[in-house]
């Protein structure tokens, strides 16, 4: 009788632990399905706050335009720092290809 106490004693630990394992695995699921929307989420937040910089220097760019002569002197300042490397990367570019 003993034996038979202790067998269903493992028996019932055996399926509380099988049941503890699939409601765990359950959750492991959840927690990367939450994972992946996050990081989907931050990888949006991310281009977003990079259109927003971009944005931001436009607007700068254009007020300095607009501004007054120091600012005008530093807007063309960056726009002939801009062109210069443009023009370094059309001569690599044509390097590159002979």
């Amino acid at each position: 009788m003993a034996c038979k106490s202790i067998i269903t004693h493992i028996e019932a630990q055996a399926a509380r632990l099988i049941d503890r394992c699939d409601k765990l695995e359950a959750e492991c699921d959840r927690l990367r399905q939450e994972r992946d929307r996050l990081c989907a989420e931050m990888r949006g937040q991310q281009e977003r706050a990079h259109e927003l910089q971009s944005e931001v220097q436009r607007l700068r760019l254009a007020e300095g335009l607009s501004g007054t002569t120091t600012d005008r002197a530093k807007s063309q300042a960056r726009i002939n720092l801009l062109l210069r490397e443009v023009d370094k990367c059309i001569a690599l570019l044509a390097k590159a290809e002979s």
